[in-house]
C-alpha cells in the first residue's frame, strides 16, 4: 500500500445500511409492481365486460325473438288464449331451454358458412331465463253495413298486450340458470331486458 493513499475506516454501525437501503428499495419497487399488474388485471376485465356486452343483449333479443316464435305454435296459443300466468319459456324442460343465439342466426333455407371464431362466440351468448307474461287482451270490432242493404256484418280482432324480461348472458357458468360463482370468467357479460309487445295473432 502506498503511503499516500488515504486509509478508509469503516464504522461498524453502518456496514449494512446500503443493504437495507436496496432491501427497502426492492421491496417498494415490488409493491408497485404487483399493485400495477392488479390494476391492469381489473382494467382488462372491464374492457373485456364493455366489450362483450353486446353479445348478452343479443342473447336478450333473441329471447325476444324465439318467444313471438313460440305464441305462433299450438302450445303458445292455447297459452295466450287461457290465463296467461308469467311462465319461463327457457327453464329445464321448457320449450326455449339452452336457445343460443347461434341457433337463432342460422340463415334460413342454407347452410352456415360462417367463420368458426363467430361460431365459438355465438355459441357462447345464450339466455338463461325467458320469462312471459300476458297483461292485458282486448277485441276490437269492425262494424259495418253491405251497400244498399240494412244487412250488418261485425270482425272482432284479438289485441294482446305482452310483457317479455329476459336474462341474456355471454360466456357465464351457469348450474340450470343460477350463476356458478366457482367458475367465473373474466370476459363474462350479463343483460336484463324487457320489452312490451302488442300482439295479434
Amino acid at each position: 500500500m502506498s503511503p499516500l493513499s488515504p486509509k478508509v475506516h469503516l464504522d461498524d454501525s453502518q456496514s449494512g445500511l446500503a443493504l437495507a437501503v436496496t432491501l427497502i428499495l426492492l421491496l417498494v419497487l415490488m409493491t408497485m409492481g404487483a399493485g400495477i399488474a392488479y390494476i391492469a388485471s381489473m382494467q382488462s376485465d372491464l374492457v373485456s365486460a364493455v366489450a362483450n356486452k353486446p353479445l348478452s343483449i343479443e342473447a336478450g333479443e333473441t329471447c325476444f325473438d324465439n318467444s313471438l316464435e313460440w305464441l305462433g305454435t299450438s302450445s303458445g296459443k292455447s297459452w295466450i288464449n287461457g290465463v296467461g300466468a308469467p311462465y319461463d319459456l327457457a327453464a329445464t324442460g321448457n320449450p326455449l331451454n339452452g336457445k343460443t343465439v347461434l341457433a337463432d342466426t342460422v340463415p334460413l333455407g342454407q347452410t352456415d358458412n360462417r367463420s368458426a371464431i363467430f361460431k365459438t362466440r355465438a355459441g357462447l351468448a345464450s339466455y338463461s331465463s325467458c320469462v312471459i307474461e300476458k297483461l292485458s287482451s282486448t277485441t276490437s270490432l269492425g262494424i259495418g253495413n253491405e251497400v244498399g242493404s240494412s244487412n250488418g256484418y261485425g270482425v272482432s280482432t284479438f289485441v294482446y298486450i305482452v310483457r317479455i324480461t329476459a336474462t341474456g348472458n355471454y360466456n357465464v357458468p351457469l348450474t340450470g340458470s343460477v350463476i356458478n360463482k366457482s367458475f367465473w370468467q373474466s370476459n363474462s357479460s350479463r343483460s336484463v331486458l324487457e320489452a312490451v309487445v302488442q300482439y295479434a295473432p
